[in-house]
This record gives structure tokens, sequence and C-alpha cells, in this order.
């Protein structure tokens, strides 16, 4: 039932709704060519935007002010506490590690964004936003394995995908790997958040290790492929019986419908972890 009426009605009264509410509740302006500074002043927040700012845009912005939209990843069952760890992968522009750091809802969030445009900006918005001590910026993607990876662009800044390259010129991590490598652990208190773009089972399957172990709380996007949900929903399953979880939302921009969220949690686990941090 979230959102009905944008899945029963034509998409162009969506569309008229977002250009309103954008242009109440943004200011928007060129920062240099091909860059918007988007500020959001009932919010407190600033964010910078790589491309046109069109109505778009404000899809992106409410999936984050609002807790009705399907695409929130913070709604229950997931429930961060002030130690909490986030990664969040698919960062993009930001807007989602900055809400969780100015609110105080966690500690920290690990951003990764291949785009290397998209993570400076991302990392000036973070200092603009007084959250830069918790925030932490990869410019590398997340992938199944680890290894060299070509960064093929996208109609939108959010719609970049990467491909597996010998030669390629960006990186990416599976996420055993990076948090191997630095000597970090997640718990039940912490948030591994994927949109992915089409890579988001397999960012899972680069976390099972993690995942198996650490029971960290998960909301990852599952529209993005037909076989997605019921994909990733079979393998945290099988990696974690404890899980539940939490299927919301209805696309309705898609050839074929789809589940928009996947959110996994272990109840009554959200608890301040036992052992020592590191990183």
């Amino acid at each position: 039932m979230m959102q009905w009426s944008r899945v029963v009605l034509p998409a162009r009264f969506a569309w008229r709704e977002a250009g309103r509410q954008l242009e109440r509740r943004a200011r928007i302006r060129p920062e240099e060519e091909g860059i918007q500074r988007i500020e959001l002043p009932g919010e407190n927040l600033v964010f910078y935007w790589k491309g046109i700012a069109d109505n778009n845009l404000w899809f992106l912005i409410e999936q984050e002010l609002s807790r009705n939209n399907p695409h929130c990843y913070t709604t229950p069952p997931i429930r961060l506490l002030p130690e909490s760890r986030v990664i969040d992968v698919g960062a993009c522009e930001g807007l989602f590690a900055y809400r969780l750091l100015r609110s105080g809802a966690c500690r920290e969030v690990i951003c990764f964004e291949p785009d290397p445009d998209l993570a400076t900006w991302l990392w000036r918005g973070g200092v603009e936003n007084g959250v830069a001590r918790g925030l932490r910026v990869e410019p590398v993607a997340v992938a199944r394995t680890s290894g060299p990876v070509r960064i093929l662009p996208g109609s939108t800044p959010d719609a970049l995908r990467i491909e597996p390259c010998p030669q390629g010129e960006g990186y990416a991590f599976s996420l055993d790997d990076y948090l191997a490598d630095r000597g970090l652990r997640l718990g039940s208190e912490d948030l591994i958040k994927i949109d992915a773009e089409g890579a988001d089972l397999q960012v899972i399957e680069g976390a099972q290790e993690t995942i198996a172990r650490d029971r960290p709380q998960i909301a990852v996007t599952t529209y993005h492929e037909d076989v997605h949900a019921e994909a990733i929903l079979s393998l945290l399953a099988r990696l974690n019986p404890d899980y539940t979880f939490r299927l919301k939302g209805l696309s309705h921009w898609t050839v074929v419908p789809r589940p928009v969220l996947l959110q996994a949690s272990v109840p009554g686990a959200t608890v301040p972890r036992r052992y020592p941090r590191s990183g």
C-alpha cells in the first residue's frame, strides 16, 4: 500500500507533483559546469548533483525525507544505534550518509562511490554539512570479487555500472576483502545499505563471510533485476537462518513490477558490540 497512487495513476501526475515539491523544498544553483548545488532548507542539508536537476531529482530526495517511501532504507525492522557503522554501497550524491550523520543515527558511514567526480563532490558535501568526521569516502566499486573493473556511465549519476576488466580504469573490492584488509568488523547494530544498479546480488555474494559471521542488518534494492528479490532473500536466509525479512514497495517504473527494497535483521540482536572496534 506504500504510495499506491503512484502505482495506479498515470505517471504524469507523480511527475508534476515532483516538480512542485522540488520547487517548494529545494534551492538549486549551478556550482560549476555540470554540477548543481542542491540545498534543502527545511532539512538543513546540502548535496551536489552531477547532471541535470529535473523532476526525477525529487524522487531521490523524497526517499530520504519520507519514511512512507518504500525506497527509504532505515524504516523498521532496521534499527541503528549511535555507535552503529553503516556501509553505503552506491553512495552517489551522499544524501543518505549526510542524513544519518547529521541526525546522530550512527557514528560512521563508509561510502563507496566509483565515479571519481561524484566521490569528490560527496566529500565536499560532507564537509559542508559538518559531518566529515564520521564520513569515509572510498572512490572504488563493490563487487563479488576484488579486482580491476571498467566503469560504465549511465543516463544519470545514480545509474553507473561496472564490469570486470583486466585493463579497467577502476577497481572493485568485495566487502569481505575490504573489511578484512582494514581490520574492521561489523555487528548486528551495523547496516549494509546497497543500491548497486543491478550488481546488488553480487555485492551480497562478496560479503558472505561477513554476513554469516557478524549478522549485520541489510537494506538492499531489489528492483533492478527480475530475479533479485527471490535470489537475494534465498541467499541471505541460507547465510543466516536467524534473519527476518521485510520486502516493501512495488516498482511502477519497470517493465515488470518488482519489490523495491529488501530489509534483513536479527530480531532483538541490535545491541552494542561486545568486542573492540577497529578502524
